[in-house]
């Protein structure tokens, strides 16, 4: 990946199985260091080249195609994206994932990924624990059956249920496609945090998840306190 140039702006990071970080509304959105290098890494190949291997065709539960909730989240948003791929079927990716997180500018970090066995989500509780500067933005499961990591009910994990609705964004080699469900509202609260901590830069990860469960009731996605 090419140097370039910081957008500035509240940086947020995006937790998932990688981007088409070639698009131009991603690249244009992408943190960069004081070196015009990508703030971004790829936990399973070891690199600054976050980029989704799948095209695409990453299963929902895993967060889907990640570019298609990536540009939701950029669109129209005045923010850096700090892009973290994680190989789903190695838990302790997902711990490793925070803990760089909390090593960047981003204070946020919106996590689109969930599951049903507590276990394979105990290694990003703890680090969550341990990080506790870094707000994660996660989907909330539906009915009766737990959902990780939003079971949890973490300090510092806002969790959210999707709403009705559906909106339209560039996916996986920037074709247009429809986005709803968990990942649209894991989308809309990250946005909605930005623009939170975009007026307010004084307040902390427990005062954000606050402020964003009592908008919550109002917006397309609704926060579980």
């Amino acid at each position: 990946m090419p140097p370039g140039r910081d957008p500035g702006d509240v940086a947020i990071a995006f937790i998932g199985t990688g981007i088409d970080y070639t698009l131009p509304g991603l690249a244009q959105r992408l943190a960069r260091d004081g070196e015009g290098e990508l703030i971004g890494w790829d936990l399973e190949d070891k690199d600054r080249k976050p980029f989704d291997k799948s095209k695409g065709g990453t299963r929902l539960e895993w967060g889907g195609d990640g570019t298609l909730v990536a540009n939701m989240l950029v669109g129209g948003q005045g923010l850096r994206l700090v892009p973290v791929r994680v190989d789903p079927g190695d838990p302790s990716s997902l711990a490793r994932a925070v803990a760089f997180v909390a090593q960047t500018p981003a204070r946020i970090a919106l996590l689109v990924m969930s599951g049903t066995t507590r276990a394979d989500w105990e290694p990003f509780r703890q680090a969550a624990l341990h990080f506790k500067d870094v707000l994660i933005v996660v989907p909330a499961g539906k009915g009766p059956e737990s959902v990780y990591p939003a079971a949890f009910g973490l300090d510092n994990v806002l969790a959210v249920a999707h709403g009705m609705g559906s909106a339209e964004a560039a996916g996986f080699g920037g074709g247009m496609r429809r986005l709803e469900g968990a990942p649209l509202a894991a989308a809309l609260a990250g946005k909605a945090a930005v623009e939170l901590l975009a007026r307010e830069p004084g307040l902390d990860a427990g005062a954000l998840k606050r402020r964003l469960s009592e908008a919550g009731g109002g917006a397309m996605w609704q926060a579980h306190r």
